[in-house]
C-alpha cells in the first residue's frame, strides 16, 4: 500500500516533532479513526519502497497490506458504528 492510497482512503496525517518525543528528526505517520477504533500506520521514517502498512491500535498482532482488504474493513467499520450503546 503507498502513501497515495491512505491519502486517498481519507487518512490523516500526523506531524511529530523530534522534541516532542526525543527522536533525532521529525517523523509522521497517519491514522483513520472510527469512534474508539484507531487505525495507525509506522511513521515514515521506517518506510521502505512505499511500502505502507495499517494496525489497529493496540492490536498490532493485526495488520494490513492490502489497499483492498484495508477498504473492506474501513467500510464494514464505518457502515456498522453506533453513536451509542442503545439498541
Amino acid at each position: 500500500m503507498t502513501e497515495k492510497d491512505l491519502i486517498n482512503l481519507d487518512f490523516t496525517r500526523v506531524d511529530h516533532t523530534k522534541e516532542e518525543w526525543g527522536g533525532d528528526t521529525d517523523w509522521y505517520c497517519y491514522e483513520y479513526e472510527v469512534g474508539d477504533i484507531c487505525l495507525l500506520t509506522q511513521a515514515n521514517d521506517e518506510i521502505k519502497n512505499d511500502e505502507w502498512y495499517v494496525e489497529i491500535f493496540d492490536y498490532q498482532n493485526i495488520r494490513f497490506t492490502s489497499r483492498t482488504e484495508l477498504e473492506i474493513f474501513i467500510t464494514l467499520l464505518v457502515n456498522n458504528y453506533r453513536e451509542d450503546d442503545s439498541i
